[in-house]
């Protein structure tokens, strides 16, 4: 996996490296004409090419005079122009700006009628520090680059962009690829600046990096942690899931977990559903076993009625198509206690948990919660809004505050625990924005923790596959054509493919 900081882990990284011997100066070197190699790359070549540098106070700004300087002496055009031409530019970019002018540079006022007929722009105007809204001469340059026609590079991060959180308050460049020094920072890597910072490329320039509290799955850390069925395997090998959910009016959600979790390698599938859902799910999935429940609502009754299959279940999962009266609160009461094996809680289970007093305590076993920002809203008594400002943060405030693993959905999909250790997923696009992919998800879940899986790597690896199938599924369908049923049918190959088969 990839290192994810923050500017604060990045700034001690930083220190720790300049206390170990290396100048400031030279890594502001290196990050300059990593910048700067990008640069020539996406101009096309050097000569005869044009590329405006707009720099800032900082650090972010110091790289920025660096890359101007190497620029021009490999034959491009450039013009090195600043949003604050009066700021006392010391250390390292005071160093890095003297370099600039005894090379022949120069620093100029900012100027927007340069930027159209540069080949590139360089934004090096805020680094991961930034908070906040731009303002001033720094708003206007970030307009100017944005409404300008040649593609932008940022250095470390799009500015505008907060490096802790993502989330862009104000302007922030729309980067068609960003250079990121050393590790990829939170910033660019959930919320606003993962979609702002284009494509994304690390440079090592020799900083020492150590203690990431948040990293970015990547395609063989999913290939490494999947099960793979051995020659010898049967049906209870492959893990026995009990999914339930499926009131009456709710038969797709029931469905799409159910058929998830066996597309997702679960060799034994039990759905708890009501009698008025049992003949449509039996019909549509046999090779789902079914329990009904009387009546149209889920309640505690049908805790009894799956007492055989809980028994031999590996996992379970609760949610889908539930619905909230009071059976199904009482069905909850009842559940969590009695169940002694890794469970899973979605959708309609979510909004019943905000719900509850003591939460989760009386679990004797593992859970993971799978929630949209809407439902962790409501499980933190807090506005959709403040959810999304900061999703890592509260991704982590639930996991504590719950002590289980929590998945909060969404474009780069938070995996986080109790101790604030988080991943981010890459995987999954718009396709997935459609009804019912939530449920298949919850089903994948459920089918990894059944194989064995320990529930914080279950819940990202599930993810990571979850977002394949839907990728897999664009292709054949088109992006807006896509619906949950061929998000679960793409689940055997998207893992097929992750795994190396």
């Amino acid at each position: 996996m990839r290192p994810l900081l923050t500017p604060e882990e990045m700034a001690e990284a930083d220190d720790r490296t300049i206390a170990a011997g290396t100048l400031a100066t030279t890594l502001m070197e290196r990050a300059g004409h990593a910048v700067a190699h990008r640069a020539i790359a996406i101009a096309g070549g050097r000569y005869g090419k044009r590329c405006v540098v707009i720099c800032g106070q900082g650090n972010n700004g110091g790289d920025g005079f660096v890359v101007a300087r190497v620029l021009a002496g490999s034959g491009m055009w450039v013009r090195c122009l600043a949003v604050d031409p009066a700021a006392d530019l010391r250390d390292a970019a005071g160093s890095s700006l003297r370099h600039l002018c005894a090379s022949g540079g120069a620093l100029l006022p900012f100027d927007a009628a340069e930027l159209p007929r540069a080949d590139v722009i360089v934004d090096a105007v805020f680094g991961t520090g930034f908070h906040g809204v731009a303002e001033g001469a720094a708003a206007k340059a970030i307009v100017a680059m944005n409404e300008a026609a040649p593609p932008v590079l940022a250095v470390d991060i799009p500015s505008g962009v907060d490096g802790a959180t993502g989330r862009a308050e104000g302007p922030a460049v729309e980067a068609q690829a960003t250079v990121v020094v050393q590790a990829e920072k939170i910033g660019t890597a959930v919320g606003d600046g993962a979609a702002l910072a284009g494509q994304v490329e690390v440079v090592d320039i020799g900083i020492d990096v150590d203690g990431a509290g948040a990293w970015m799955a990547e395609r063989a850390d999913a290939s490494r942690v999947l099960p793979r069925r051995t020659v010898d395997a049967h049906k209870r090998s492959g893990g026995s899931v009990v999914s339930i959910g499926g009131s009456a009016g709710m038969s797709g959600a029931a469905i799409l977990a159910a058929r998830a979790a066996a597309r997702a390698g679960a060799g034994y599938v039990t759905a708890g559903v009501t009698e008025a859902v049992e003949p449509i799910l039996s019909g549509t999935l046999p090779e789902v076993l079914t329990e009904a429940s009387p009546g149209e609502a889920l309640g505690p009754a049908v805790v009894d009625a799956l007492e055989p299959a809980l028994e031999r279940a590996d996992a379970v999962a609760i949610g889908p198509g539930l619905g909230t009266g009071e059976a199904q609160r009482g069905l909850l009461d009842a559940l969590l206690p009695a169940v002694g094996i890794p469970l899973v809680i979605d959708a309609d289970g979510l909004n019943l948990l905000a719900q509850r007093k003591s939460g989760l305590k009386d679990r004797a076993s593992s859970t993971v919660l799978t929630p949209h920002p809407g439902e962790l809203g409501r499980l933190l008594g807090t506005e959709v809004a403040n959810v999304q400002s900061d999703r890592l943060r509260c991704a982590r405030e639930a996991a504590a505050r719950f002590d289980c693993v929590v998945l909060l959905k969404g474009h780069r999909t938070i995996v986080a625990r109790p101790d604030g250790n988080a991943v981010v997923v890459p995987t999954g696009g718009p396709e997935l924005a459609t009804a019912g992919t939530g449920d298949v998800l919850t089903g994948v879940v459920v089918a990894l923790l059944a194989a064995g899986l320990e529930p914080f790597d279950a819940a990202w690896a599930a993810a990571y596959v979850h977002g394949e199938a839907g990728a897999m599924a664009a292709r054949r369908h088109g992006t807006n054509g896509v619906v949950a049923w061929d998000v679960a049918e793409a689940l055997p190959a998207a893992m097929a493919s992750i795994s190396g088969e």
